[in-house]
C-alpha cells in the first residue's frame, strides 16, 4: 500500500482500543539486512518493556511485520522506506511504502505513532505528470524519492509533412483531428489514475505542440491544478525529471502554507474563524472545530503527535509549517482554520 492520507485517519481511530499498538518506521536504502538487524535490536530493547499480555500480543505483532518485510524483499522492493502498524485489539495490521526514507523507529504505545507519517505526507504530496510527445503520453505519480508508471498510450500522429496527394490544408485538418483525439484519451487516462490517489497538483510536460494540444482540452478545473509545464523528451530518465520538477513542487508548497498563514492572521485580526495557541487549538480540535491545523516542524514532538491524533480522528486537514516561521512561531507554533464560530474558541 502506498502512503496516502487516508491511512492516517485509519491509524488515529486505533486509539480507542485497550491493547497496544506496534509503530515501526525503517529506512531501505541501507539494505535488508540493516533494517532487519534494527528490527531485531528494538524488539530486544522493547521485550523486558512489556507486561505479559502485552508480551504475546507484541510477538504476534512483530510475526505480522516479518511476513510483511518478507513479501515486499521477495517481491524486489527498492523504495525508500516502510512504515508498518499492528493492533491486535482492532485485528489490525498494515504496511506503508513511505516515498522518502524515514527516521527509524519502533515503539509500543496505546496509539499508533503518527506524526512521522503525516509530516511525510504533507512535505511528498503526491503530484499527477502527463507526459506527452507527437505519439505517445506517460501518466506518472511522483512524490519524494519516487516515481510510479501508472499507465501509457502511444498512437501514430503523422508528422508534418505532405502524404500523397492530400493539399495541405486537408492534411493539416486530419493532424489537428488526430491531436484532439488523443489529447482527449490522454486526459481520460489521467483522470482515471489521479483521482483515486487524490492527486491535486499535476504537472505537464512534453514537446511544446502536443502540451500547446493538450491544454486546449483541458476542463478549467484542471487548468487551476497545474503547477508547472515543462519541455521534456519522454526518453529521459526518471530521476533526471524528479530533480527537474522538485523546484516547482517546493514553491507550490511554500506558496499554499503562505496562503493559509495569511488566511489565519487574517481570520485572528477579525476575530473569525480562526484559532491559535496551544490550548485554544486543542479546544477546538477537540469539539470538532477545525477545518485545517497548522503545526509548526519545530513544535515538541509529544505536543504536535496529540494534536496530530486530534486533527485526523475528527477529519482536519494538517498543514506542516518549516520551523522558525515568525508568524506562526509567535503564535506558539500552532494555529487553525475553523468550520464554524463557538464562543471563545474562535478568538
Amino acid at each position: 500500500m502506498r502512503v496516502s492520507g487516508d491511512i492516517l485517519q485509519e491509524l488515529a481511530q486505533l486509539a480507542e482500543t485497550d491493547r497496544s499498538v506496534l509503530s515501526a518506521y525503517l529506512d531501505i536504502r541501507g539494505g535488508w539486512a540493516a533494517a532487519n538487524a534494527f528490527v531485531e535490536t528494538e524488539s530486544e530493547r522493547l521485550r523486558p518493556l512489556l507486561g505479559k499480555d502485552e508480551k504475546d500480543y507484541f510477538e504476534t505483532s512483530i510475526s505480522f511485520m516479518w511476513d510483511y518485510l518478507n513479501e515486499k524483499k521477495a517481491e524486489g522492493f527498492s523504495d525508500p522506506g516502510i512504515a508498518f502498524f499492528a493492533d491486535l485489539g482492532r485485528d489490525y495490521a498494515r504496511g506503508v511504502e513511505l516515498y522518502s526514507s524515514p527516521e527509524p523507529l519502533m515503539a509500543v504505545d496505546q496509539e499508533a505513532i503518527i506524526y512521522p507519517l503525516a509530516l511525510q505526507i504533507d512535505e511528498y504530496e503526491p503530484i499527477g505528470v502527463i507526459m506527452v510527445d507527437a505519439s505517445c503520453m506517460r501518466i506518472l505519480i511522483a512524490a519524494g524519492e519516487v516515481i510510479e508508471r501508472e499507465d501509457s498510450l502511444c498512437e501514430r500522429i503523422h508528422h508534418l509533412s505532405k502524404v500523397g496527394g492530400w493539399s495541405q490544408m486537408r492534411y493539416q485538418r486530419r493532424r489537428a483531428n488526430e491531436v484532439k483525439h488523443f489529447s482527449k484519451e490522454v486526459l481520460e487516462e489521467a483522470k482515471g489514475a489521479f483521482d483515486p490517489a487524490g492527486v491535486r497538483r499535476i504537472v505537464v510536460a512534453g514537446r511544446d505542440r502536443m502540451i500547446a494540444a493538450l491544454e486546449q482540452e483541458l476542463p478549467p478545473e484542471w487548468r487551476d491544478r497545474i503547477i508547472a509545464v515543462i519541455r521534456w523528451d519522454l526518453d529521459s530518465p526518471d530521476k533526471d525529471f524528479l530533480e527537474k520538477v522538485r523546484p516547482y513542487l517546493e514553491k507550490a508548497e511554500h506558496e499554499q502554507e503562505a496562503d493559509l498563514l495569511s488566511l489565519l492572521i487574517a481570520g485572528l485580526r477579525r476575530g473569525g474563524l480562526a484559532t491559535a495557541g496551544l490550548e485554544p487549538t486543542a479546544r477546538a480540535l477537540e469539539i470538532g472545530q477545525v477545518d485545517t491545523l497548522l503545526v509548526s516542524t519545530g513544535l515538541a514532538t509529544d505536543t504536535a503527535e496529540d494534536l496530530i491524533h486530534r486533527a485526523e480522528a475528527t477529519g482536519a486537514h494538517v498543514e506542516f509549517v518549516p520551523k522558525g516561521n515568525e508568524a506562526l512561531e509567535q503564535l506558539g507554533g500552532v494555529g487553525a482554520l475553523l468550520r464554524y464560530r463557538m464562543g471563545k474558541a474562535s478568538a
